[in-house]
Parts: structure tokens; sequence; C-alpha cells
């Protein structure tokens, strides 16, 4: 067998596996801010993931937190902005979809 085989292998499935994980990523805050829409009486739009200085204590949000952008539609069709973080502030065996502070716009 090659010698050159197994890092070849890696290079082909290491793409493979970060995009699953991407995906799954982006299905599960999907489903978490849903969820949370639909528990205000919005609907879910579209979310994007906040870069690390955007949105309520951009630069002071500790890794257990995630910050994000939505767009919601409330029951009359009015559309409406807000910046959702979820996670909690020092504990990594909180659950992730806790949610800490909705800043609307």
């Amino acid at each position: 067998m090659d010698e050159k085989a197994p890092a070849l292998i890696a290079f082909a499935v290491l793409p493979v596996i970060a995009y699953v994980v991407i995906a799954w990523g982006k299905r599960y805050w999907h489903k978490r801010l849903s969820a949370w829409a639909k528990g205000e009486g919005f609907r879910l739009l579209e979310f994007r993931g906040a870069k690390f200085f955007e949105g309520p204590n951009g630069l002071l949000r500790t890794q257990y937190q995630s910050a994000f952008r939505v767009r919601l539609c409330d029951r009359s069709g009015k559309v409406k902005h807000a910046w959702v973080v979820m996670g909690n502030n020092w504990n990594p065996f909180s659950a992730p979809d806790e949610l800490i502070d909705v800043l609307w716009d």
C-alpha cells in the first residue's frame, strides 16, 4: 500500500466531516431558535450567527454563549429584528439553548 494513502484519505474525508458538523449546527440552531420564536408568538424567517464583536455584550460574551441576529414575523405579518443570546454565562454544563438575552430593534 502506498504510504501517501492515509494522507489522501484524510484529505478527502476531513472536508466531508466539516460539512456535516456545520450542517448539523445550522439545523440544531434553526430548530432551537424556531422553538423560541414560536413560544414568543413569532415565526423565524432567518438567522445568522453573530460575529464576536456584534450583538449584546459583543466582546464580553463567554465561550458558552451563542448570539444570533434573527428576523421574525409576527401573526399580523409585521417583520421584526432582534439579537438573541443563548447559552450560559460561565457554566459549560448547562443547556446550550438557555435564553440569556433578547435585544429588539
